[in-house]
């Protein structure tokens, strides 16, 4: 490292050309900050000059608007931040005695997401102000567990209304290094990485599955008459954006699958006469607040070897599911 130092050194236009480099690279990153458009899901915060009661951190909801007191709703999808942030100032201006500025900075962009599960250290949902490769998603989910099977890594697609899944030789590009074979990414792509191993907490086909908004989806024994709630707290229960009034449960038995939409909030406040019991084989998915089903179903690819059965799931929750 010293003598490359050293080496730097003693040719200072090169190394001012470097420094030169780094420094429009910045300014491109932040001109490319500035032209991102927002979309639906994205997280933006939101910091009024002199005003901090009114500073705050909002997701854009599926309709694309924002909710930010004392001005109501705001359209924010198809914006820009500066577009948006003059939008945010004027609607203002009817409420405050002077004039103001408002900065408006994307905290997640998560209307350009990408998803990873399976044999990886943090699966999840990423989102990017630019898609990235899969190296990149890889590497932002913490890199490939121990037994991972990078040769056969599935990419399932959203085309049309129809899905489709694509195959890429992970294993094979990092060895050569050469990259330039693999899909391109786009947004609300699931890529599954498969595992000899069989998940957490129980062998596969022997527990069941919980997924969606829980703190630690995955496959969990269950003993006989388990009752839902220990179920759910055994995965840490839900996460912040987890809807306790909208718990699918798939159940299966020799005439097929039902879903069944559970309203657990209601059994807090009212009771039930009897307990709602799961077994194994059972699926029971916790759904998000203001997100699609893809977002409470991805965690399931990573307890299933063939990413194609997860898609037929998702489409028997969102035409099959029935009340209960």
């Amino acid at each position: 490292m010293i003598e490359v130092l050293l080496s730097h050194a003693r040719r200072p236009a090169l190394w001012a050309a470097v420094l030169l480099g780094l420094m429009l690279s910045g300014v491109a990153g932040s001109a490319h900050a500035e032209d991102y458009v927002l979309g639906s899901e994205d997280v933006i915060s939101v910091s009024v000059w002199l005003h901090p009661e009114l500073e705050r951190s909002v997701a854009i909801n599926a309709d694309g608007n924002i909710t930010l007191p004392p001005v109501g709703d705001i359209k924010a999808a198809g914006l820009t931040s500066k577009q948006l942030s003059d939008k945010i100032a004027d609607r203002l201006s009817s409420y405050l005695r002077q004039t103001t500025t408002v900065t408006v900075s994307v905290a997640q962009y998560l209307s350009r997401s990408v998803f990873i599960s399976g044999a990886v250290a943090k699966p999840g949902r990423f989102g990017f102000e630019r898609i990235p490769t899969i190296v990149d998603v890889l590497g932002q989910a913490g890199g490939a567990l121990t037994g991972a099977d990078l040769s056969n890594v599935q990419i399932i697609r959203k085309d049309g209304a129809q899905r489709r899944t694509l195959s890429a030789d992970l294993s094979a590009s990092l060895r050569t290094g050469d990259t330039s074979g693999l899909p391109a990414l786009q947004p609300g792509d699931a890529i599954v990485i498969s595992s000899n191993a069989n998940g957490a907490g129980a062998s596969a086909g022997e527990g069941v599955a919980v997924l969606g908004e829980v703190s630690k989806p995955g496959l969990y024994a269950v003993a006989t008459n388990q009752d839902i709630w220990a179920v759910l707290a055994s995965a840490g229960g839900l996460t912040a954006r987890g809807r306790l009034d909208d718990v699918r449960l798939l159940t299966r038995s020799e005439g097929g699958q039902t879903v069944t939409t559970l309203d657990l909030k209601g059994v807090l406040t009212k009771g039930s006469r009897s307990p709602i019991v799961v077994k194994p084989g059972d699926v029971v998915v916790v759904m998000p607040q203001g997100a699609n089903v893809w977002t409470g179903l991805v965690s399931l690819m990573s307890l299933s070897r063939d990413a194609l059965n997860v898609v037929v799931l998702l489409d028997y929750f969102n035409n099959r599911s029935t009340t209960k």
